[in-house]
């Protein structure tokens, strides 16, 4: 056993279990000191105010970390809370057998080396050591906290057993957070304070309960002696919770014998009227709330649960009163219900807010704005309660002044008032359905009578009114309160309604009202003159409906404007212009002010509970987030994009990605890169989050899509972030927005967007260079996207803006290429920055142009615009080849700009070629153009062999394609050879190059066809082509043997690249167009021959010889019948393979590839050892010419010669020890994963390919494969996929002899299983592939550990992939090959259950697997368990739904039969599965009639029916189903099934349920048993395993007959009965086949003769009906004659 160790911290979090007033607490005290904190709770109410506790609550624990970076997650469940905890804290409540249970479940869920703590006041560790084992006790202990922050002592106390040195390891982290811990030196009851306060508290609750003092005296009079600055008992008592209280001395009394006293039935007294202290909204010993208001606010802190968050109104003016923008300053704060917690902004820059409300169902905060003083632009707003999802719901002008709303929660309506609009209106939340209520006066005729301003309102539901107020002049006393019904009267409208009522006159200034339905009262603030104004005021409101007792509660106040009441907690609050925010009794009393100086506050609101979803706390909490506003956005982004720490930069991205479904987000993303003040990596990072967001949320069939009101705000600025934009990288990537909207919107959503981006480059024209730059990278990005989209519209209004645009851009191209070319004519004198943009933007409209001619126009050799640009592309052409030649009078630095201008050309042709193969031709020298293209490749052809080559580069184009380098020639050069390659196509195949389509269009292909092949293929071309491709561009270069030296591996994978990617390279795409010409001229085919036979002489240099036989495996499947390659292998590649020489090794590469392009076409059996043998020399490392080129491209190479159909495994044995070898070293050797991986499938392929005699290899392999899965890295997922292939191959090769290495296979198979193993996904198609071979390949017994892995395949059968299907067989495999296992009660329902699961696979064959395999579990649990293991097997599937499922989709196609016209209903199922059900019900009933009846009765039952109805339906149903069933063993099946029922003793059964439906199964016995014993020359339709079966069993048959008189076989009856002893055996059987077949002969529809079966049943009824004449008399006389008839036919002969 492992000594136990203290535990590590590193990572590993304080697990806290209770969210309580202590829970949290302890969690803050960890937070602080910068631990990771679990908090777990089963109430998330619980959770998520604990959260809140800590976010608002840290600054008092007096942190030591930024508390920004502080990590607490929340929890319902217990284990993702501990299982990674070096501490669990328990403090759930006091009730001993709830902990002990929660330390032995802590058992099974920690780290064995976690400390396991609990806060128990009352009970001792020990207690709680019950069921846990003695190893875990002594790592448990009691750590007891008082009530941090006030009181930090934690006190210590062993459970009797807890390791010495677990002490002084907690005592250095205890002191760490901040605690004072003490360590008690015994077990002690109460710890030691606990002991103490025990006594203290006990007389203080009998000086209660008996009456002697209230708990304000009481508490008053221990303050006065004993603290004066801290908290006294009662309110103590209250925060720890009452009911707690009452659990800690209910344990007291018990354990100490002391006297009741009567303390636990006062306690019990608030507990049973919900008064459980502070964490109950009905308060506790003190009111509710009151936990809030105690007279150390500095001490106490908040743990009233149902105190509010205060979110109110800064109207601006104090933000800066000299700025001329102040009314574009307000804020929504939030705050907390004591002022203690800081301010937080959560939305800004709002045109003077005044009145506020929340919406508890919309969960939304909404607001009004008075806009500009003294115009008519005020407006309604909304969010979210974390201000996120800001939106106008009443728009400007719609409402003039709007001042106080109020929500009626009930109907979801707000009501306002609009102060100089002189109205009241009522709308819903959303903003819908605005109607005016009241109209004191009309705005348009003047508004200079303040006593019609309506500015106060609130809403009495309950009483069926609203209030406002009208408040009159300053010190005028004209201030009133007015009252309407909230239905307007019948007839009337807001001007003339006759219910209004003033309830207050000549009041100074009126403001905010607020009605206290609960407390019968209206509340109002007042912003007049002293007396009576600056105040709060109080009316009761009378049964009656009248008023009285009108008070002022409280004054001093400076302006006050705001009002709202926590009905909850029982108090006022109010703020003012002055800037405080103030707290009240109901009655004015115990005045608080706090949140001073921060502003001039206007309307508040309370939010009485944070809503779990909530994202508005900081705290690291998964799936919430930060309030997303620009600053907060502009931090993160700066986080993300700026920070060197990973941590910071990982949670950012986390923040961004989880405001990703936030309205405005990629509003306000745009907004920060607009902003060129902030750091361009930020503005960056900005663009690229919208660009991605563009393509995940643009679409509105997008979950979470970006709203149509952001989309026309984004478009409406996306021009701003390209033209002008200095830079040139966020120029472009705005551009890429663009033209990903462009793609989706245009034209239907945005139409005017390509004139628009027209008329803008046509100004920027005229502006600047950059302006241009930025209007014309806008234009290709759009033109490339259009120019790729798949839709026809898309296509079409591309093309119908392309003439204005190649008008447009042939002008730009011009006079900018002039530009450049003048500049530099002149010797570059002049601005050489200027010149630099021009020619930056001549080549960007050449970009452009090239795109627009080849897909905007349908025949652009009709274009006259076309035809001139063609002609100068050809012009210029020329002209800019100068310009970079060594006399050019450009500077070098410039020339690759003129380069790049020559590569769009060559675009612009190749193009056009492709696109336009009628036009191409036609268009003015398209024919002398490809030959001068032809002369660029022959005269680069001069200098191939010292090029430096193309090379793709680790750097990306924008569009994500790789980028290459290399000289302009061989990019020239290349270039022309893929425009050869495209002109030969034109000319020979024209359905792969044209769309053909009016006569017209025909007759101009036609003409282009016959201009190619007779102006441009001619004979003397295409031997020029030939010749110049074979003896100059097929040599191998200096730079390539360099490279290859450098790094051979690396060398070699980049070869077989490029070989694939001949559009990037000269040698292969060479090679392609010699195999097209190859291909359309056969001609060509003898002088490439007489090339090669002169060039593959001995005394030929290598190089030259590698060359020809490069053509010589490009022109295989030309000259194979000319050229005799087996003796050309014998006499010369044998030798050239041999040859010692410095070059050889390039000869070597060649041979082993050109072997493999001849292996498919033409090499005899009788060669093939010889290129075994060339292999095996090529591979061998003891050559020192084989580098590891030569021997990876043979490892290579040598695939395709296993995989040739030719192949032969005992052919190549002699071969395979030293084969296997070289590959296995070579394995060893090489680095790359991709080589290793291009080795592995090489193994493959030879282990499949070989077969059986792969065996005396198997051992080799099977100890190295192992080996190599370990060396592999966690990510070299790709390595193992490949292992798991050989190891694959391996099995079904091998067949059973491959179970010995299944303790091998089985560790690796388990580890890519394993669900929560990283390599799951990467690994599940080849680990379940193998896991299927394994199980076909195996004998039973099964190796345990395989039976246990069963498990991990059912969670994968409910997909519907090629995956599930796999699965699904494996388990089939297991019922066959373990039943038993599978009927153990650990595995048979599960199995059963996932099982079903299958049956409603969208895949056919996945269904029906799934079917046969329950299937083959009933019959296993009858095979084994007999009656009694059919009866679980039923029972389960009654108990898992499945026998339902099945009744209830057969009634639902009865119900479908017999139901017609415009009722008819619709059967769940279709004709195939009802099929696969019925199978399951027949092998039940043929399992046990009995089990079968009773399975009915049980159905029967849970329908409300009877047995005989079901049947009714039933019976009807299956036996229709006789003509769906295309397998003749399914009839059978069914019918043994059904005439098994015969056997059922009861009369009434029979009679019900069999003689019923007599002429039903005399009709079904007569139709099945005549398919039974159908002629041989039926068995075209049977398989041809079931031929063989009846072919083995006939003859079986004559043999018995002859040895057995009477004839005892009943094979030529019956012909799906088997002889156990002539069972055929087929050389491809594996043994699975085998059990199958073994298992499959125990089957009665193999064992039992069909007419004899139901024959016997027959006479056996018959017989215990009355005999024959009897049963005939009373119920084959209901039968028809014919099916009697029929019946009785069968027996003839027999």
């Amino acid at each position: 056993m492992t000594p136990w160790k203290l535990p590590s911290t590193a990572g590993r979090s304080v697990g806290i279990l209770g969210a309580g007033v202590l829970g949290r607490r302890i969690g803050a005290c960890w937070a602080s000191a910068g631990y990771k904190v679990h908090i777990r709770d089963p109430d998330p109410q619980q959770t998520n105010a604990a959260l809140q506790y800590i976010t608002n609550e840290l600054w008092r624990y007096k942190p030591i970390v930024d508390p920004n970076t502080i990590s607490v997650h929340g929890f319902q469940d217990m284990k993702p809370a501990v299982e990674d905890s070096w501490l669990v804290i328990e403090c759930v409540p006091e009730i001993l057998d709830m902990k002990i249970d929660v330390f032995a479940e802590l058992e099974g869920l920690t780290q064995p080396d976690a400390i396991l703590a609990s806060n128990s006041s009352s009970y001792k560790s020990r207690e709680m050591t019950a069921k846990v084992k003695p190893e875990t006790a002594q790592r448990m202990l009691n750590t007891h906290y008082m009530v941090p922050p006030a009181i930090r002592i934690v006190e210590l106390m062993t459970s009797g057993s807890t390791r010495p040195e677990i002490f002084p390891f907690l005592l250095q982290h205890f002191e760490a957070s901040g605690m004072m811990p003490v360590i008690a030196h015994k077990e002690s009851t109460g710890f030691i304070l606990n002991r103490v306060w025990a006594a203290i508290k006990r007389e203080c609750l009998m000086v209660l309960a008996e009456g002697v003092a209230s708990p304000e005296e009481l508490d008053a009079v221990w303050t006065e002696m004993f603290i004066k600055a801290g908290s006294p008992p009662c309110i103590l008592m209250d925060s720890v919770g009452l009911d707690t209280v009452s659990l800690i001395e209910k344990h007291y009394i018990q354990e100490r014998g002391l006297q009741d006293r009567g303390v636990l039935p006062f306690l019990q007294k608030y507990i049973d009227e919900g008064r459980l202290g502070a964490k109950s909204s009905k308060g506790g010993l003190y009111p509710p709330g009151y936990t809030v208001k105690t007279a150390n606010q500095e001490q106490m802190s908040d743990d009233n649960l149902h105190a509010p968050s205060l979110y109110f109104l800064d109207i601006g003016w104090n933000n800066d009163p000299d700025n001329v923008e102040f009314y574009r300053k307000g804020r929504i704060l939030v705050g907390s219900a004591d002022g203690r917690s800081p301010l937080k902004v959560i939305v800004d820059h709002l045109p003077m807010p005044d009145g506020i409300a929340l919406s508890q169902k919309a969960g939304k905060i909404l607001w009004t704005n008075m806009g500009t003083p003294g115009q008519n632009d005020g407006s309604i707003m909304s969010c979210n309660l974390d201000g996120t999802g800001v939106r106008v719901i009443i728009p400007p002008g719609a409402v003039h002044t709007p001042k106080q709303l109020s929500v009626d929660q009930d109907n979801e309506m707000l009501y306002f008032s609009d102060r100089e609009g002189m109205r009241v209106f009522r709308c819903g939340v959303d903003g819908s359905n605005l109607q005016t209520l009241v109209r004191a006066g009309d705005w348009r005729k003047g508004i200079d009578d303040p006593t019609s301003w309506c500015v106060g309102i609130t809403v009495s539901a309950r009483e069926g009114k609203f209030y406002w107020t009208q408040k009159g002049p300053p010190k005028g006393s004209k201030g009133r309160i007015y009252r309407a019904s909230i239905k307007m009267p019948e007839g009337c409208d807001a001007s003339n309604r006759p219910d209004i009522e003033v309830v207050f006159d000549h009041l100074p200034e009126p403001i905010d009202l607020e009605m206290d339905e609960d407390g019968s009262a209206l509340y109002w603030t007042d912003r007049g003159e002293l007396p009576n104004g600056n105040s709060l005021n109080r009316a009761t409101l009378n049964p009656d409906g009248s008023f009285s007792n009108h008070q002022v509660i409280a004054r001093n106040l400076h302006e006050a404007i705001g009002l709202a009441i926590d009905k909850t907690t029982r108090h006022i609050y109010a703020t003012d212009l002055g800037g405080a925010v103030y707290r009240f009794n109901m009655d004015g009393s115990g005045k608080q002010k706090f949140y001073e100086d921060q502003g001039a506050f206007t309307g508040i609101a309370l939010l009485e509970q944070v809503d779990p979803s909530s994202s508005f706390f900081a705290i690291e909490v998964p799936g919430e987030a930060a309030p997303l506003n620009l600053v907060e956005l502009a931090r993160t982004l700066e986080y993300a994009a700026l920070s060197t720490d990973h941590a910071q930069r990982q949670s950012a991205g986390q923040q961004l990605q989880s405001w990703e479904s936030r309205p405005d987000y990629y509003v306000s993303l745009q907004t920060v890169f607009l902003d060129k003040s902030i750091n361009n990596s930020i503005r960056f990072l900005a663009v690229i989050l919208l660009k991605n967001g563009i393509d995940k949320y643009w679409r509105h069939t997008a979950k979470h899509a970006i709203q149509p009101a952001e989309k026309q705000f984004i478009r409406s600025r996306l021009l701003q972030g390209s033209v002008g934009e200095e830079d040139k990288n966020l120029a472009l990537h705005n551009a890429l927005v663009i033209a990903k909207i462009v793609r989706i919107d245009y034209p239907n959503d945005w139409p005017d967007v390509m004139p628009t981006i027209i008329n803008v480059t046509r100004s920027a024209r005229t502006e600047s260079a950059v302006a241009l730059s930025g209007a014309l990278q806008v234009l290709l990005r759009v033109v490339k996207e259009l120019a790729t989209a798949r839709l026809r519209r898309s296509q079409t209004a591309l093309q119908a803006v392309t003439p204005e645009l190649v008008q447009l851009l042939g002008e730009i191209y011009t006079e900018r290429t002039a530009a450049w070319q003048q500049f530099f004519a002149r010797g570059g004198s002049g601005d050489e920055d200027e010149a630099d943009y021009y020619m930056q933007n001549s080549l960007t409209a050449l970009k452009i142009l090239r795109r627009l001619v080849t897909v905007g126009y349908e025949h652009p050799h009709t274009d006259p615009m076309v035809q001139g640009f063609w002609s100068l592309s050809q012009s210029q052409f020329d002209q800019f080849l100068t310009g970079i030649s060594s006399e050019s009078h450009i500077p070098a630095p410039f020339q690759d700009s003129v380069g790049k201008h020559l590569i769009q050309f060559t675009k612009l042709h190749i193009d056009m070629c492709d696109s336009h193969p009628a036009s191409f031709p036609l268009l003015p020298n398209s024919i002398p153009l490809v030959k001068a293209y032809w002369n660029l490749v022959k005269q680069f052809s001069n200098e191939f062999e010292k090029s430096g080559g193309i090379r793709q580069t680790g750097s990306e184009n924008h569009d994500g394609s790789a980028k290459h380098e290399g000289p302009l020639s061989e990019k020239l050069a290349l270039k022309g050879l893929l425009l050869l390659r495209s002109c030969v196509s034109i000319a020979h195949r024209p359905m792969q190059t044209f769309k053909y389509k009016s006569p017209e269009v025909k007759n101009q292909e036609k003409e282009a066809m016959e201009l190619v092949k007779d102006q441009l293929l001619t004979n003397n071309f295409l031997l020029d082509i030939v010749q110049v491709t074979i003896s100059r561009l097929f040599i191998f270069r200096q730079s390539d043997l360099e490279a290859w030296e450098e790094d051979p591996e690396e060398w070699e994978a980049a070869e077989r690249n490029e070989g694939q990617a001949y559009e990037w390279a000269v040698r292969p795409c060479a090679e392609r167009l010699l195999i097209d010409l190859l291909t359309h001229y056969k001609e060509l085919g003898q002088p490439l021959l007489t090339y090669c036979e002169f060039a593959t002489k001995v005394d030929m240099d290598i190089v030259t010889k590698e060359a020809a036989y490069c053509a010589l495996g490009c022109a295989a499947a030309v000259i194979h019948e000319a050229f005799d390659f087996d003796r050309f292998l014998k006499t010369t590649l044998v030798k050239d393979a041999q040859i010692q020489d410095s070059m050889s090794k390039l000869l070597r590469r060649r041979i082993a590839i050109l072997l493999n392009q001849w292996i498919s076409i033409r090499i005899a059996e009788e060669s093939r050892p010889a290129v075994y043998e060339i292999f095996r020399h090529l591979m061998n490392p003891d050559d020192p010419h084989n580098d590891q080129v030569v021997r990876i491209t043979a490892a290579r190479e040598f695939k395709g010669i296993v995989d040739d159909f030719g192949f032969q495994g005992e052919q190549f044995l002699p071969f395979a020890p030293d084969v296997f070898n070289q590959l296995m070293g070579l394995l060893q050797e090489v680095a790359s994963d991709e080589t290793k991986l291009t080795v592995l499938d090489t193994i493959r392929a030879i282990v499949q390919r070989m077969e059986t005699h792969i065996s005396q290899f198997g051992d080799a392999i099977m100890l190295t494969l192992p080996k190599l899965w370990e060396s592999a890295e966690k990510e070299e997922y790709m390595i193992k996929q490949s292992i798991l292939a050989i190891m694959s191959a391996l099995v079904d090769s091998m067949r059973g002899d491959s179970q010995r290495y299944q303790p091998a296979i089985i560790p690796l198979l388990r580890e890519a299983m394993e669900p929560e193993s990283a390599l799951h996904l990467h690994l599940i198609e080849e680990s379940v592939a193998l896991w299927k071979s394994v199980t076909t390949q195996s004998y039973p017994p099964l190796h345990p550990d395989l039976v246990q892995m069963v498990e991990l395949a059912l969670p994968l059968l409910e997909y519907d992939s090629e995956v599930a299907n796999q699965c699904l067989e494996v388990v089939k495999n297991y019922i066959l090959l373990a039943p038993r296992e599978i009927l153990d009660d650990r595995l048979r329902r599960p199995t059963l259950a996932a099982l079903v699961k299958t049956l409603d696979a969208r895949s056919r064959e996945q269904s029906q697997t799934g079917a046969k395999s329950i299937e083959l579990v009933l019959r296993i649990a009858e095979d084994i368990g007999g009656v009694q293991g059919l009866q679980v097997v039923v029972q389960d599937m009654l108990e898992i739904g499945l026998l339902n499922t099945i009744f209830e989709g057969l009634h639902s196609t009865w119900e479908a039969s017999t139901t017609h016209g415009p009722n008819k209903k619709v059967s769940q199922i279709n004709t195939i599965k009802q099929t696969d059900y019925f199978m399951l019900l027949a092998r039940i009933a043929l399992g046990d009639p009995t089990v079968f009846l009773t399975m009915l009765a049980g159905i029967a039952t849970t329908a409300g029916s009877t047995v005989e109805q079901v049947w009714e339906w039933l019976g009807t149903l299956w036996f229709n189903n006789f003509d769906c069933m295309a397998e003749v063993e399914r009839q059978k099946l069914s019918l043994l099934a059904l005439t098994r029922l015969w056997e059922l003793p009861d009369p009434m059964v029979q009679e019900k349920i069999v003689l019923a439906r007599l002429q039903d199964f005399l009709a079904m016995w007569t139709s099945v048993v005549t398919e039974l014993a159908a002629s041989e020359d039926d068995q075209q339709s049977l398989t041809e395993q079931q031929q063989d079966f009846r072919q083995s069993i006939n003859s079986a048959s004559a043999k018995e007959q002859q040895q057995q008189p009477g004839g005892g076989s009943t094979n030529p009856r019956d012909y799906l009965v088997w002889d156990p002893n002539s069972l055929p055996s087929y050389e491809w059987d594996t043994p699975l086949d085998v059990t199958e077949r073994q298992f499959a002969l125990k089957d009665p529809v193999h064992r039992v003769e069909a007419y004899e079966f139901t024959r016997e049943r027959l006479q056996g009824l018959v017989q215990r009906m009355g005999g024959e004449q009897q049963f005939e008399a009373e119920w084959a006389v209901n039968v028809d004659k014919e099916v009697l008839e029929g019946f009785r036919r069968l027996g003839e002969g027999r």
